[in-house]
């Protein structure tokens, strides 16, 4: 008596096998690509109102005390930014 017997097909490893393969191109082209932004983001050079207006807030100065606004951190320096007016 012949018994069957349950397996992966060929097909469906290779399928596996080629998933597998898009996935780390994609993560390696993604991570390189978010590596890059990251380094052309600290060659800017954009100053507190730079940066609060392109936040949609009113406009932005430099934080040295107390902020009646909302602050912020850009570059490792605190900014002041003053919300729109309704």
């Amino acid at each position: 008596m012949l018994k069957k017997s349950q397996s992966i097909s060929i097909n469906t490893i290779i399928i596996a096998a080629i998933a597998l393969a898009v996935l780390v191109v994609l993560f390696v082209i993604f991570t390189g690509r978010f590596k890059i932004f990251s380094e052309d983001v600290d060659k800017t050079n954009v100053n507190c109102n730079d940066a609060c207006v392109i936040g949609a807030y009113q406009s932005g100065s430099d934080s040295s005390g107390s902020c009646a606004g909302i602050k912020i951190s850009i570059k490792g320096k605190e900014c002041c930014c003053q919300p729109r007016q309704q």
